[in-house]
């Protein structure tokens, strides 16, 4: 059996990170499938995920000018790839397409930027990480002489623009869609140079023009210049003033389940990500709770020890009109899943992974 965990701890910008910081990753995991010979991300495609292999097999493929095929990798249950994809956003320098029916897990970048917010001991990781691609990027244009004598902190690289001028060091946060500010000290002189995903938002220096600041610092031939990374929120990619800003609709989740070990997983998953968890085993502890604390959306079996979804869902909308979530269960009885499919404001999960609860949530969340 795939250990998840496992797996993440050995990419390298997760291996620092503890139990905990694991756990909220694969919480926010997307279960995908292919078939044979599908292709799951091709050439120039946007780098916006990386994939967990569950089961199956896949090829890495370049192609050249006359459009044939050269394998230049295999992976299988248990590789990953795609992960430089989370860091930089770049388009995708290969094809993956499946040798035979695949299960993967996947992680989008929106989710990482999530995660990089929570944890930003990531950081340090990225650091080092971004001063080995900035080595090779130089590295590549062997004009420039003494390359390896890059500095890693854990801010992010650092360096002399003897070394690394800084023309060149701009062309590397462009290309690796970084955000974060270039810091430069010339003399007693320090700028800075803003980027938010690659592009340059605001150049700094003294109480010079944007052109003027950028034209003499582009002059340095020596000082010092250090790179400090900063995660891009997901709120940042929508613009939206204060005043416009909404207080969560879903914040106290209710779990009915006669099984304590499904409450306490999914009691953790939803904590770590900052719900209040109520908990019962019976229809009639959870109406209730529900009289009791301002509950925004159940979580349930479908059936328990005193009722199934169809009576809970009948005893629940005579009070109020609260989104419900079924987690499903296989070979139930159409007389049974009928009536629940066509209630209002509830949803079936199609497994009893943690994940599509939470994605669930978040859809009521959103859409209300």
């Amino acid at each position: 059996m795939i250990q998840l965990s496992k797996i993440l701890k050995s990419v390298p910008i997760f291996h620092t990170l503890g139990k905990e910081s694991i756990d909220f990753i694969i919480q926010r995991l997307k279960f995908k499938t292919f078939g044979p010979n599908e292709t799951v991300c091709k050439i120039g495609d946007p780098g916006d995920e990386m994939y967990i292999i569950i089961n199956g097999k896949v090829k890495i493929c370049i192609y050249d000018d006359e459009g044939n095929e050269k394998i230049v990798a295999t992976l299988q249950a248990g590789d990953y790839f795609g992960e430089m994809a989370l860091l930089t956003g770049e388009p995708r320098s290969a094809s993956v397409i499946t040798t035979e029916e695949s299960e993967m897990f996947a992680l989008h970048k929106n989710d990482f930027d999530v995660i990089l917010e929570k944890f930003p001991s990531i950081s340090i990781s990225i650091g080092k990480i971004m001063s080995q691609r900035l080595r090779e990027t130089l590295a590549k244009a062997s004009h420039i002489p003494n390359v390896n004598k890059m500095e890693t902190s854990q801010e992010g690289p650092r360096g002399n623009l003897k070394e690394v001028p800084l023309v060149d060091l701009i062309r590397f946060c462009e290309a690796n869609s970084l955000t974060g500010i270039l810091k430069l000290e010339h003399d007693s002189q320090k700028g800075e140079l803003e980027f938010r995903a690659g592009q340059l938002q605001k150049v700094t220096l003294g109480n010079l023009s944007e052109d003027q600041a950028l034209d003499t610092m582009l002059g340095w031939d020596d000082g010092q210049f250090r790179i400090e990374l900063k995660p891009l929120k997901f709120d940042e990619l929508v613009e939206e003033s204060p005043e416009h800003k909404e207080e969560p609709k879903i914040q106290n989740v209710l779990i009915l389940s006669n099984s304590i070990v499904v409450q306490k997983i999914i009691e953790r998953a939803l904590i770590s990500l900052g719900y209040r968890v109520f908990k019962a085993r019976k229809i009639t502890d959870g109406l209730n709770l529900m009289n009791a604390e301002s509950i925004d959306l159940i979580v349930s079996d479908i059936k328990l020890p005193d009722g199934d979804g169809v009576k809970l869902i009948e005893q629940v909308r005579a009070q109020n009109d609260k989104p419900i979530i079924f987690i499903g269960e296989p070979n139930l009885k159409p007389e049974l899943l009928k009536p629940i499919r066509e209630a209002h404001a509830v949803e079936i999960t199609g497994s009893h992974e943690v994940s599509e609860i939470v994605q669930l949530i978040e859809h009521f969340n959103q859409n209300g």
